[in-house]
């Protein structure tokens, strides 16, 4: 049952050769508990049937909206930006389109970020449970739980984008997106942590999916940038730093100080030991793998 104090949530999902898994993942947002919402898809030029299933819904469901444009295919950032610019709710939700969800994910989010100022840039993120192909769990929390741990947002990518809920504050400083986004997620992680509030939901309310075409976030992936790119990612590098120069007035002091201690330890012209003295010395959090390769690869 609708309450009319419910505000109207828009998920934006962008889609590109999603025909496999995509009927799931709409089918698992209609019968969420949390009915007061608008579907916005954006299609980056598909070709297979992902566009004909969009048509099917589209007619079945007049919450669901498709964005028609002319920009071809833009990759699943400026996808994403694209939806950003087409939101005009109060609170926005990002979709995946291979993932399903828990059909309470949308009520629960909301009910957290309502009770949070609605001045400053907000973000809500949930836990994920990890499965296979066919929706198996094959791991019942994709993020172990560092809350206990200090400033774990410089080394660690705790925030998937289908997990998370933000306010339209947080809409107005993200978009135009920055050059050096790479990740809308991680974008709008460094935004909430730099700039609003991040707040997280410990529990597992989406069915985050396993397959072929996963190119983010697999315990395979994330080990292969380890190797391959020491203990931080040189884009992740450049995005804080523009982030830096762009609202050095706006942040906090000591959070300032934060990324000016960052820039340091990330600074492989310095000797590794002094690096990893900052490390532990400002209480950053950085997990052993990455604690490793910090000493022994530098």
């Amino acid at each position: 049952m609708l309450n009319t104090d419910d505000k109207k949530i828009d998920i934006l999902m962008a889609t590109y050769n999603g025909e496999k898994y995509i009927k799931e993942q709409i089918d698992s947002i209609i019968g969420q508990t949390y009915q007061n919402w608008q579907l916005i898809i954006r299609d980056d030029c598909s070709n297979d049937q992902t566009r004909t299933i969009i048509d099917e819904y589209l007619k079945l469901d007049n919450r669901i909206r498709l964005i028609e444009d002319n920009k071809k295919n833009l990759g699943f950032v400026k996808n994403f930006e694209q939806l950003l610019k087409h939101s005009k709710a109060d609170y926005i939700m990002f979709a995946d389109q291979d993932d399903f969800w828990d059909k309470t994910k949308i009520e629960k989010l909301y009910n957290v970020i309502i009770k949070e100022n609605k001045e400053i840039p907000l973000l809500v993120h949930c836990n994920s449970s990890v499965c296979n192909y066919r929706l198996k769990i094959i791991k019942k929390k994709f993020i172990k739980s560092i809350e206990n741990k200090a400033n774990t947002f410089l080394f660690s990518f705790i925030v998937q984008g289908a997990s998370i809920i933000i306010n339209n504050k947080m809409k107005e400083i993200c978009i135009p997106f920055l050059d050096e986004v790479y990740l809308h997620d991680r974008y709008l992680h460094l935004l909430a942590e730099l700039l609003g509030k991040r707040y997280f939901l410990d529990e597992s309310l989406m069915y985050y999916r396993q397959h072929n075409n996963n190119q983010i976030g697999t315990k395979s992936n994330i080990i292969k940038k380890i190797l391959n790119k020491r203990y931080f990612e040189i884009r992740d590098r450049n995005l804080l730093y523009k982030l830096y120069l762009k609202y050095g007035d706006e942040i906090e002091k000591e959070k300032k100080k934060l990324l000016e201690t960052y820039f340091l330890i990330t600074n492989t012209k310095k000797s590794r030991f002094i690096r990893f003295y900052l490390l532990h010395k400002n209480n950053i959090y950085m997990n052993i793998k990455k604690q490793i390769f910090l000493m022994f690869k530098g």
